[in-house]
């Protein structure tokens, strides 16, 4: 007894898709197998729009160690980070930048900091007030 109901199998080795007879044509509307749909990104491919570039490493520790308060070591770092970009022309030339700003004004402020810490202790030592 024989089900007429249940697709036949393909013999092992062969390209044929299980569920079809080799003397069936294929339905409307399947797939062709192997063949690329229209819309859909190729394997391998980068897909839609534009190819994405590699980031500068230094660029980006340049950023983060300014706004952790590491002034002068942002600072270097930035320029070299500068450096490296316009060399390999990868993105993060404006995180670089941004980075030596803040590393700069960074430093400017540490400078009037220790400026006005002398000062007021200076000015503390010649009040007169002495202690026994």
């Amino acid at each position: 007894m024989t089900d007429n109901n249940i697709p036949p199998v393909p013999p092992a080795g062969s390209n044929q898709p299980y569920g079809q007879n080799p003397q069936q044509a294929p339905q409307y509307g399947a797939p062709q197998y192997n063949a690329p749909q229209y819309g859909a990104p190729q394997y391998g491919g980068q897909g839609y729009g534009q190819q994405s570039q590699k980031w500068n490493v230094l660029a980006i520790i340049t950023l983060v160690s300014s706004i952790l308060g590491f002034a002068l070591i942002s600072i270097v770092l930035g320029i070299i980070s500068l450096n490296q970009i316009k060399r390999t022309g990868e993105q993060g030339k404006v995180l670089a930048i941004i980075g030596i700003v803040i590393g700069a004004l960074s430093t400017i402020g540490y400078i009037i900091a220790i400026i006005a810490f002398f000062a007021i202790l200076g000015s503390a030592g010649s009040t007169g007030f002495e202690t026994y």
